[in-house]
C-alpha cells in the first residue's frame, strides 16, 4: 500500500489502482500526490499497471459525470493508458460472476461491481470473458489492464498464473482456508477472551 505522500516505488512490477466511490475526486487526489507521474515513470519501464473498477475508469482517456452522481457535475481527463473513455450512469451493476481471463484461460471467480458505461478501441482486448462476453480492457502493448472484477485475486489458480506472466512470485497459498484459518483463530481468541454465551444471551 502507498500512502499519501510517498512516491510508487520504482521497481514494482506491478502496480494496482483499486476502485472508488468517487473516481474523478480520487483521480484529482492522485494527481496531487504527483502519483500519475510515478505511474506513467512506471509504464515507460515496461511495468505493469491493473485498475479494478475506478482505477479501471482512471486508467482510460476520460471520466465524465454528466449528471452529478459521485460529485460535481463534469468531466476529467484521465490516465490515458488505455484507450476507452467513461461516462458515470445511475444504473448500478452488482453481480457475482464466474469468468475466463482471457489470456491464461484460468477461471475467476469475483463481482462485477461498478456504475457507469466504459467503451473504447481498447476494449476488443477484454480483460476477461464473462458467459463469453467481453468483459474490460488491455492496452495496445498489454501491459495496462482494466477490469470490473473485484475480488478477482481470490481465484488461486488465476492468481498464480498471472502473477507469474509478469515474473512475481506467488506463495502456494488456497486463499478460502487461509480465510477460514484466520475466522477459526479469531473464534478462539474470542473464546479465551470473552464471555460469548453471555454475549449471545444479551443479544437474545
Amino acid at each position: 500500500m502507498v500512502r499519501p505522500g510517498e512516491a510508487i516505488p520504482g521497481d514494482a512490477k506491478l502496480v494496482i489502482l483499486p476502485g472508488s466511490k468517487s473516481t474523478r475526486g480520487d483521480l484529482a487526489f492522485l494527481r496531487a500526490q504527483g502519483w500519475d507521474i510515478d505511474l506513467l515513470a512506471h509504464h515507460r519501464r515496461g511495468g505493469h499497471v491493473l485498475g479494478v473498477c475506478g482505477g479501471y475508469q482512471m486508467l482510460g482517456r476520460s471520466v465524465a459525470d454528466p449528471e452529478g452522481i459521485e460529485g460535481p457535475a463534469g468531466e476529467t481527463p484521465g490516465l490515458g493508458l488505455i484507450d476507452v473513455t467513461t461516462v458515470m450512469t445511475a444504473q448500478k451493476t452488482l453481480t457475482r460472476v464466474t469468468a475466463v481471463h482471457a489470456t491464461t484461460n484460468r477461471p475467476i471467480e469475483a463481482y462485477e461491481i461498478h456504475i457507469g458505461h466504459t467503451d473504447g478501441p481498447d476494449r476488443a482486448r477484454p480483460f476477461a470473458l464473462l458467459g463469453g462476453a467481453p468483459g474490460g480492457a488491455v492496452s495496445s502493448d498489454g501491459r495496462v489492464y482494466g477490469s470490473y472484477l473485484h475480488g478477482l485475486f481470490a481465484s488461486d489458480s488465476f492468481r498464480k498464473t498471472f502473477l507469474a506472466q509478469l515474473d512475481i512470485p506467488a506463495a502456494d497459498q488456497q486463499y478460502r482456508a487461509r480465510v477460514e484459518s484466520a475466522l477459526d483463530t479469531l473464534a478462539d481468541y474470542m473464546d479465551t477472551h470473552l464471555d460469548v454465551e453471555g454475549l449471545l444471551a444479551l443479544a437474545r
